[in-house]
């Protein structure tokens, strides 16, 4: 079975799909929506890079890391190429090319809140076949809550022993550029389900979402109409 984990970023798969990626390295592909570095310079100066192409790179070796840690060929590595914070508006590439692409099983973004991009690839891939979901982060109540359900409902609970936890961290630290967000994540499990009919013309949760929190460029508002274009 070809398996898909089709996400927005460079560390996406690692956060929420170790466990995925460690015991199926030979089925796993992977796709990123957008190349992880976004077009607003200040993103690649906070992270010690001078210009946006060096930042670009530098995720990209990041990946690769990763790639060689987990075993699995570049050749199974697909990035759509988009700019960071760019998902929303050309969602519909992301949706034609996961239709395309065939796998027996995808797993994505639950739809949360947390990131324009999370959301976005989780609109595009609202009923598609044979999607599970899983969750990274969302703001609701005020306060960053990593690894959780918006509604707390877990279909499968992947528990990762010492062993396997430190392997994860070892993944992890391959991200250098990101190491002051990811050490905010714990390691300790992971969690997934059947992707939810959710209803993307309300917000995920009442209240200010985390992307409108940090200012990340966009409101919910603005998220919806651009999911509205085709």
């Amino acid at each position: 079975m070809r398996i898909l984990i089709a996400v927005a970023h460079a560390d996406d798969e690692t956060l929420g799909c170790f466990s995925i990626m460690q015991d199926h390295p030979a089925e796993v592909h992977i796709l990123h929506a957008t190349d992880s570095a976004p077009r607003d310079l200040k993103y690649a100066l906070r992270s010690g890079f001078d210009t946006r192409a060096d930042y670009q790179a530098a995720r990209r070796a990041e990946m690769q890391a990763v790639l060689a840690k987990a075993g699995i060929p570049e050749e199974r590595y697909h990035c759509l190429g988009l700019a960071d914070l760019e998902a929303p508006v050309y969602w519909p590439r992301i949706r034609d090319y996961v239709d395309a692409f065939g796998a027996g099983r995808v797993y994505t973004h639950a739809y949360e809140g947390g990131h324009p991009d999370h959301d976005a690839v989780a609109f595009a891939l609202s009923g598609l076949p044979n999607v599970w979901e899983f969750p990274l982060y969302h703001g609701h109540g005020g306060e960053f809550v990593p690894h959780s359900f918006l509604d707390g409902a877990a279909e499968a609970v992947v528990e990762l022993d010492p062993d396997r936890q430190s392997a994860k961290r070892s993944w992890l630290d391959s991200f250098q550029s990101q190491t002051r967000v990811l050490n905010k994540f714990p390691t300790h499990r992971e969690l997934f389900r059947p992707m939810r009919a959710y209803d993307f013309t309300r917000p995920p949760h009442p209240g200010e979402l985390y992307y409108e929190q940090r200012k990340l460029g966009w409101t919910w508002r603005e998220w919806r109409t651009a999911t509205l274009v085709t």
